[in-house]
């Protein structure tokens, strides 16, 4: 059977050519809201005036073809974007810390998914965020003292991304991600994280097997387009998912598993107990390393 990692996008998440990158990289398709006239409003113009680019929204499309899964971000979702943003605000104190971005990517990772690809069993959407920090800013996470106070699993992985001029780079990265053996490799590390998550196994052994993983897709990265830039993806677990609690949590230079507590405690985590699929997965794109590789 086949099964697919879809990630969901915001309505600028295009704009910025490595961030489309590594969600090219990390994801086998991106769910994309785009543009759509409405007559409520001049829509164009309403995105043109908040730097969201529409044309070369419709470039990254062309780019992306099958890749992209397009969602009309029309009045419908509207509604459903101020209900949901609604509920968060009232939720928080400080309403000007919600990410209006995390709220489309939400809202798009739980429609269900209907119609499926030629071939594709099932499928997998996550929020995919651009950047550590930016999560950190919906739901702050900190270093749990211990397993009883901890409320996720934060799993870390070290990925290449091309090093490439932008106006080349999503061109690339479309290659790539079409490249059977560069499929396969993702799939063997998305399909091990699923396993580890649902598992009794030690933060070690943990550890160990995703960095094995996280190698071999990385050597399949450098071989295709040769240097590299060092970026980190994150997912995270709900407690529940029961990870052996025994031992030391390790840590590689390729992964890294750690018990983390949300330090906003009126700020509930999108996580279900007891189920394999990941709250959501995202990436910091600063260079957290400073390392070119050629």
């Amino acid at each position: 059977m086949s099964f697919e990692r879809w990630g969901s996008l915001s309505v600028d998440d295009h704009v910025d050519a490595q961030a489309m990158a590594a969600n090219i990289l990390l994801y086998d398709r991106l769910v994309i809201p785009v543009m759509t006239e409405q007559p409520d409003r001049n829509e164009r113009a309403y995105w043109e005036s908040h730097g969201w680019d529409p044309d070369l929204q419709t470039d990254r499309l062309e780019q992306l073809g099958d890749l992209a899964v397009p969602r009309p971000w029309d009045k419908t979702r509207r509604q459903v974007y101020r209900h949901r943003l609604a509920e968060l605000k009232a939720e928080q104190h400080d309403a000007q810390a919600i990410d209006h971005k995390y709220v489309t990517r939400m809202i798009l990772a739980q429609e269900k998914v209907v119609n499926k690809p030629s071939g594709v069993d099932g499928v997998v959407v996550v929020a995919a965020y651009n950047s550590l920090s930016a999560l950190s800013d919906d739901f702050p996470v900190v270093d749990a003292e211990n397993h009883v106070a901890a409320q996720a699993y934060l799993l870390s992985r070290r990925f290449a991304v091309p090093d490439l001029p932008a106006h080349v780079l999503v061109d690339e990265c479309v290659k790539l991600s079409a490249d059977e053996e560069f499929r396969a490799r993702r799939r063997d590390l998305f399909d091990w994280q699923e396993l580890a998550a649902t598992r009794k196994w030690s933060p070690a052994e943990t550890v160990e097997r995703v960095s094995e993983m996280t190698d071999r897709y990385n050597v399949r990265v450098r071989e295709a387009v040769g240097k590299v830039r060092w970026r980190f993806a994150f997912t995270l677990f709900g407690i529940g998912l029961g990870f052996a609690t025994g031992g030391p949590i390790g840590a590689s230079a390729a992964a890294a598993l750690s018990l983390v507590q949300f330090a906003k405690l009126d700020s509930q985590p999108p996580i279900e107990a007891g189920s394999s699929q990941p709250a959501a997965m995202f990436h910091d794109i600063d260079t957290r390393l400073g390392i070119k590789l050629k």
